[in-house]
């Protein structure tokens, strides 16, 4: 039997709230489709409990097709560099673009609280710059273009 205290606390924390999580069969992984004001994507909380790491992300709606990769980086790059923690990825072999927030629970109690805010900052992440995203992948603007768009 493994000892999933971290997920456990995760999943009770959702089910506090009443959210509709589904569970990935024989994994520490949950997750559920957030509807933000402009779009919805998936949500997902996941534990990795040998490390004593809980991991949150939000999974941008689209996949970034290859020939948009290098603007797309390139604004994922300039959001990056102003962020206190979390970060936006991209996987160059699909397309996938997430905004992940990984937290080290050593030595830290996770409380409710603690997974509030960070479910909060995660999916308010997405909200902010998911219209960035967007004006690259569908009217093609430049970097520069969907930063200055955002920032105004």
């Amino acid at each position: 039997m493994t000892n999933n205290l971290l997920f456990d606390k995760l999943v009770s924390y959702y089910q506090s709230i009443a959210w509709q999580m589904v569970r990935v069969p024989n994994e520490t992984i949950i997750s559920t489709t957030y509807q933000g004001k402009n779009s919805s994507w998936v949500f997902v909380a996941t534990s990795d409990e040998p490390r004593g790491i809980i991991v949150l992300f939000a999974r941008y709606p689209e996949t970034c097709s290859a020939e948009k990769y290098s603007v797309v980086s390139e604004f994922l790059e300039r959001a990056n560099f102003g962020m206190t923690h979390g970060a936006w990825v991209m996987d160059r072999h699909d397309g996938e673009i997430r905004y992940r927030v990984g937290v080290d629970m050593e030595n830290m109690k996770l409380t409710n609280e603690y997974i509030q805010s960070l479910t909060t900052y995660t999916n308010m992440t997405m909200e902010y710059y998911l219209p960035g995203i967007q004006a690259i992948l569908s009217k093609n603007f430049s970097p520069q273009q969907a930063w200055q768009m955002i920032f105004a």
